[in-house]
């Protein structure tokens, strides 16, 4: 009898293990202001008031590095070098639903909807971080990173309890960096000539 107990023991275990994966719960507790909000503890200057939000959760790889937004890769989330988007909000001007089940406020608390990712097939070691543009997502427009945070691959759905990651960590945040400008086609052909012109130089030389 202890034997088959044992078994059934192991066996839960490795169903368990089997099925685990990621369960993130991404939001905010604070709230999220403007770039040109002055005084965050002031009552005005919320995002949403005067901006659409993109928002996105964002998979950096297993190294602990965040890669500059580019803005010519709309396709792939505007997301740079290795990192990949794994879930979008776009909350629009006044707040409201956000295209996956939520809806948020101007200042992007949460109002309705599950908030969290999941993927219970995910067991790749690494990190995610969370992004939030005031839109358009173009060259110059503002935008804010969170910290990285650690994949954790112990969630299994049902009744398992998800990560909690805020924007906010319980106080204002606002746009902080901009989006670098993408070179116009005319001056990156000026400076392929002009890499084309140093390389014949040194050949001749």
């Amino acid at each position: 009898m202890k034997k088959i107990l044992l078994a059934l023991a192991i066996f839960a275990v490795a169903t368990a293990s089997a099925f685990a994966g990621v369960g993130i719960n991404w939001y905010t507790i604070y709230g999220v202001y403007d770039h040109n909000a002055v005084d965050l503890e002031g009552a005005t200057g919320d995002i949403g008031a005067n901006y659409a939000v993109t928002w996105q959760l964002i998979y950096a790889g297993a190294n602990d590095s965040i890669d500059a937004p580019d803005a010519s890769n709309g396709v792939n989330g505007y997301v740079g070098g290795d990192d990949d988007v794994w879930a979008t909000r776009v909350v629009p001007v006044g707040g409201g639903a956000a295209g996956d089940g939520t809806s948020w406020d101007t200042w992007l608390l949460q109002t309705a909807g599950d908030a969290v990712y999941q993927d219970l097939a995910w067991n790749t070691a690494g990190f995610v971080y969370q992004r939030v543009y005031e839109n358009p997502v173009q060259a110059n427009a503002w935008y804010f990173d969170t910290a990285l945070q650690a994949i954790d691959l112990s969630f299994t759905g049902g009744t398992s309890s998800p990560v909690d990651f805020s924007v906010d960590g319980g106080v204002g945040v606002q746009p902080n960096q901009q989006v670098a400008a993408v070179p116009e086609p005319t001056t990156m052909v000026l400076l392929g000539l002009g890499a084309l012109t140093m390389a014949i130089r040194r050949r001749r030389a």
